[in-house]
């Protein structure tokens, strides 16, 4: 039988064992008009993005001389592709072989294009799969930035990706690479941080799109000398808007150095699909936060007294229980209560605000004076404390007395001249109390003591000892 004969018999055969492989038909169908015909290579060309491709070849490689005829590759009234057969003699293909050829090649071809779709569906699932998922941990907007242009450059198979983030006004605040070359990052840091975004070309498109912008060659698009994409050295390149409900927070930007990429209509779906759920993850990281911001200030709120922002009450019983914790501590601590003297004088001549006013100095220049190993609080009203661990509680004396110094040097309060004064007492622990509420006790009695007599701070009492307690020596003696 004549190949050509046999041909339609063949391709049924074949689309009924393999399900008509695009390759094996076009080898079939070029082997059986290659015999009469003379046909030396044969061409399946498809359309994508608008542009015929070759996406299966048989017969000769290398270029073929003589006539080419082109047959339309038709399916469901749609035409696919085109046949293109080279050299030969197209005339002596009988219609109904070529009829036979073109249906089966053209389902090859609906196939492949069904694969290929179904192909970028899982790509495009997958890659929205592991944003939901890892967006899920994202815990800032800097980490769903990483996120966003590592997914992108992955299943896109760029060579770079980096991530550009924007206060309100678009000045720079992050630049963050993936996968860059050492040094790049901080290259495009240094030429980034601090400026402000809006005055890139390449901002203003992603602001105008709305949405990814894909660009095969760099050359032919304005970008700014020195910017995020041509520090970052692209060929081409995909940007990604990092979206947010308070608007544009940055750009993410992935792409190739080593080559021009033409991007396909897959690739722009892929990108439209990550630019839609990265809004999700950035928005959902930013109100992760704002919810953790949220939570510290009401944390800082509860052991922070507002008016002198010095650990508050409770923030000192807790430091002093964990301090004579048997667990979390050694037992050993000291405690300086402090009153202030003559602040009610200050209050009722100048006012309560003149009294907050002398607060926020006293606090000031507790803090300067304190070593390492030493915080200072305030219990309420005019009464602070200041707790010392570690080797600095020793010289706990010599600290009181510092600060019973530096506290009654005069203030300036509103264009006038305040003077106090402050009554000091020192306990320690186990020395003078093993517990919290002794050790406040002790220490508490030792500052009436010195408020009393006047003479500056004085040291609680041992336990040991009923008698009075003296006033604070030169060198405290060691707990």
């Amino acid at each position: 039988m004549d190949p050509q004969d046999a041909l339609p018999v063949q391709l049924v055969q074949l689309a009924q064992q393999e399900g008509a492989p695009l390759q094996r038909t076009l080898d079939l169908v070029h082997t059986a008009l290659a015999r009469r015909s003379g046909v030396l290579r044969a061409e399946v060309l498809a359309h994508e993005g608008g542009d015929l491709v070759v996406v299966a070849r048989a017969g000769e490689p290398g270029p073929v001389a003589g006539a080419c005829a082109v047959f339309p590759l038709r399916h469901g009234g749609a035409e696919l592709g085109l046949l293109h057969l080279h050299g030969g003699d197209p005339s002596a293909v009988d219609p109904v072989v070529g009829a036979a050829a073109g249906h089966h090649l053209a389902v090859a071809l609906r196939d492949v294009a069904a694969a290929r779709e179904q192909a970028e569906l899982h790509r495009v699932t997958d890659a929205v799969r592991r944003l939901f998922e890892e967006g899920a941990r994202a815990g800032s907007v800097e980490a769903a930035g990483r996120l966003l242009v590592a997914v992108t450059a992955d299943v896109l198979g760029t060579e770079r990706a980096a991530v550009m983030l924007v206060d309100p006004d678009t000045r720079v605040t992050h630049v963050l690479g993936v996968g860059l070359p050492e040094g790049l990052e901080q290259r495009l840091a240094a030429g980034l941080l601090g400026r402000l975004a809006r005055d890139s070309p390449a901002w203003w498109r992603a602001v105008s799109a709305g949405g990814p912008e894909l660009v095969d060659d760099v050359a032919v698009v304005p970008v700014r000398p020195g910017g995020f994409v041509q520090t970052l050295g692209v060929c081409s390149y995909v940007s990604l808007p990092l979206m947010s409900a308070e608007g544009l927070v940055g750009t993410a930007v992935c792409g190739d150095v080593t080559r021009r990429r033409t991007w396909t209509a897959a690739d722009r779906v892929l990108a439209h699909r990550i630019a839609l759920q990265g809004a999700v993850v950035v928005d959902n990281a930013r109100l992760r936060e704002l919810e953790r911001a949220h939570l510290h200030q009401l944390e800082h709120r509860a052991f922070h007294d507002q008016l002198t922002g010095l650990p508050n009450r409770a923030a000192l019983l807790g430091a002093l229980g964990d301090a004579l914790d048997p667990v979390t501590g050694d037992g050993r601590v000291a405690l300086l209560l402090i009153d202030l003297d003559g602040f009610k004088r200050v209050n009722d001549t100048l006012g309560h605000h003149a009294g907050d006013v002398l607060l926020q100095q006293v606090a000031a220049r507790l803090l300067a004076l304190l070593p390492a190993g030493a915080t200072a609080a305030r219990l309420g009203g005019d009464e602070l404390a200041v707790t010392l661990t570690g080797p600095v509680r020793e010289d706990a004396a010599g600290l009181a007395r510092a600060v019973h110094e530096r506290l009654g040097e005069p203030y300036g309060i509103e264009g006038r001249t305040v003077r106090t004064g402050a009554s000091i007492g020192i306990a320690h622990a186990p020395r003078h109390a093993t517990d919290v509420t002794g050790l406040l006790r002790a220490a508490d009695e030792a500052m009436y003591r010195a408020k009393r007599a006047g003479t500056g701070p004085h040291v609680a009492r041992d336990r040991r000892d009923p008698g009075p307690a003296a006033p604070a020596p030169d060198r405290d003696v060691p707990s």
